[in-house]
């Protein structure tokens, strides 16, 4: 008999981890698997009432802003020989001075970041018989440099108590007073698929993790609380490029370095004064490693991923030879079965392609804009920090704003294509278009602000493999590459017939078999306006103006729209036109008391060539 037990016991153990859920007993696919937000989620918070309904939504104990001390000993961390390169000693001379004479006249008082750099940008001080600016300092830094000065100078917000009985203000959100009702509507739409997974029973449990951010303690306490709010049961993960580095080392007591990989990875600092409870749990897990963590995932019903740099994400969940870490593949596992909903905003929307799609490997956007992708080309490299070109830390010949990927994809739990975010705030539409070109993939999904990409799995035999649904306040742009033909390279190249869609709220596709097919929602109507304008736009990728003209193609009777990006006398022309296969369909929608126009389209053709 015991041995008849021992050996069922080394069954059980040999089971995949996957089997062992404690969401096993749902059995059915939910409607939606995942929900990826453009970004821009326009959300009331402590540290953000302009969003608020009112001013008065929060008491005296939330935390309103971050706080600084110029301090001689913050000062003399700035100073630190290890972090400036020596081609940048004048600027980090300068700056320390202006920093120095705001110490004499703030006697160490604590201030918020907006008076810091009022201050600073307002100085003007003599150094060495030359008189030098604050403003110009300011502008003179990178933003890694930025980051690096402001984290040293940076301090923890009290709400109560002195000395060590002191507690940590910590930022709040209100979904009920948020003026933005599209950005109530995403998050609670995520809380009832979570809910859904969870069945009827019990609350749904949702994972926040931040791994996206620089600063990937900043935004726990306001997303914790925000889906708290919201009706589930939240628990921070906390997985970051720092926590995997740890760990990598081999070394069992990297773990109480993690302030080290913290700022060779995030090129974040001193969070251990700033967020001293949440250092605290973040080691704790860290030591608890991938066994903890993939403990905590099975428990979950969600996972959301916030926003920041895709890359730091993708290092939090694959390992250094890319392999999928045992956290991924427990939510692959869990999102294939049915028993996980995933959900991501701007760069945690942008992490989730990759995989393989149709024998084609799905590459991860991770940096540039329009312009330089039409004239330079996408390339497979690191992204460059923002701010390099003031430091001439760019890297591999690349300047700031290039076009770079990750050719072998970044999380792959949405391999149909790549995915953009806040896309026709930000003209992104060349870059797109370039990336998929030069990667010779097929599709390209570019979710707007406030907007999100419902995506629904295969339930049964008879289901396409994949359902899509925008919802929110804008659209999504959907490039087809599959007919588009191409001559020249680089700044030379000449594309046409690049087929798009533009999908808003309450449209539907379907992809089965590397067919795409939409659906319009069906309060949206042909448009009957007979105008005929001629439409045109002198910079096409500034803003939203791609947007604008495409919507008064949309709108209108104009077979076509024309459009320019020029920058010291060259760029690209673009023509945006209408062939026999388009369609447009256009509809007002009410949400409280306000009513948003759409209006919608497939196969608008789109062709580039060099701008003379």
């Amino acid at each position: 008999m015991k041995k008849i037990t021992a050996c069922l016991s080394a069954i059980l153990m040999a089971l995949p981890v996957f089997t062992l859920s404690a969401n096993d007993e749902n059995k059915t696919m939910p409607d939606y698997s995942m929900l990826l937000m453009g970004g821009g989620l326009a959300t009331c918070s402590s540290t953000a009432t302009r969003h608020c309904l009112t001013d008065d939504v929060f008491s005296a104990a939330a935390k309103k802003q971050n706080q600084y001390q110029l301090k001689a000993e913050h000062l003399q961390a700035i100073n630190s020989a290890g972090f400036w390169s020596e081609d940048r000693i004048i600027e980090q001379q300068q700056m320390l001075a202006i920093l120095d004479f705001l110490r004499t006249q703030l006697a160490e008082e604590t201030i918020s970041e907006r008076e810091l750099l009022r201050l600073w940008r307002g100085a003007e001080i003599e150094v060495d018989g030359i008189w030098v600016s604050g403003r110009a300092v300011y502008a003179g830094l990178s933003g890694r440099e930025l980051n690096f000065v402001l984290d040293q100078l940076e301090v923890p917000v009290l709400s109560s108590g002195s000395g060590r009985n002191a507690s940590r203000s910590r930022e709040f959100a209100d979904l009920a007073r948020t003026k933005n009702a599209f950005s109530v509507e995403l998050h609670q739409r995520f809380v009832a698929m979570a809910q859904q997974v969870a069945g009827d029973k019990r609350k749904p449990r949702i994972l926040v993790v931040t791994a996206s951010s620089r600063d990937p303690f900043a935004a726990v306490d306001f997303y914790t609380n925000l889906f708290t709010e919201a009706g589930a049961e939240v628990s921070w993960l906390p997985l970051s490029a720092a926590y995997q580095a740890a760990w990598q080392t081999g070394d069992s007591n990297s773990c109480a370095e993690l302030e080290r990989h913290l700022a060779e990875q995030h090129g974040s600092y001193q969070r251990q004064r700033v967020y001293p409870d949440l250092m605290t749990q973040k080691v704790q897990f860290c030591r608890a490693g991938s066994k903890g963590a993939v403990a905590q995932i099975r428990r979950a019903d969600a996972i959301f991923f916030n926003g920041g740099d895709q890359s730091l994400t993708l290092k939090a969940l694959r390992l250094a030879d890319g392999s999928a870490s045992p956290e991924l593949q427990q939510i692959e596992r869990m999102l294939e079965a049915g028993q996980i909903v995933v959900a991501g905003t701007s760069a945690g929307t942008a992490v989730m392609s990759g995989g393989s799609f149709n024998g084609q490997r799905t590459p991860m956007i991770t940096n540039g804009d329009s312009y330089n992708a039409m004239q330079f080309g996408a390339f497979d490299l690191p992204a460059p920090a923002v701010g390099c070109d003031k430091d001439q830390s760019c890297s591999n010949g690349l300047a700031e704003n290039h076009l770079t990927y990750t050719g072998t994809g970044g999380l792959g739990l949405f391999r149909y294509g790549v995915l953009d975010t806040h896309f026709s705030e930000r003209g992104r539409q060349g870059r797109l278009i370039r990336l998929l070109h030069d990667t010779q993939s097929r599709f390209g999904f570019g979710i707007d602000e406030n907007t999100g990409l419902l995506v629904g799995f295969r339930r049964n035999a008879d289901d396409p493999e994949v359902r899509l649904t925008v919802a929110g306040e804008a659209g999504v742009y959907v490039v087809d590459m599959a007919n588009a033909t191409s001559k020249g390279e680089g700044a030379a190249l000449n594309l046409t017939k690049v087929t798009t869609h533009y999908l808003t709220r309450g449209d539907q596709m379907e992809l089965n078999a590397n067919q795409l097919r939409s659906r319009f929602a069906d309060w949206k109507f042909a448009p009957n306006n007979l105008a005929q304008p001629l439409l045109s736009s002198g910079d096409i990728f500034e803003r939203d103006n791609y947007k604008q003209v495409s919507h008064l193609l949309c709108s209108t009777q104009a077979r076509q729209a024309e459009g320019r990006a020029v920058r010291v006398g060259q760029g690209v022309a673009l023509t945006i036109y209408k062939d026999h296969s388009s369609y447009s369909r256009q509809g007002t929608f009410r949400q409280q008391s306000e009513e948003v126009a759409y209006c919608s389209y497939r196969n608008m053709m789109v062709d580039l060539q060099p701008a003379n």
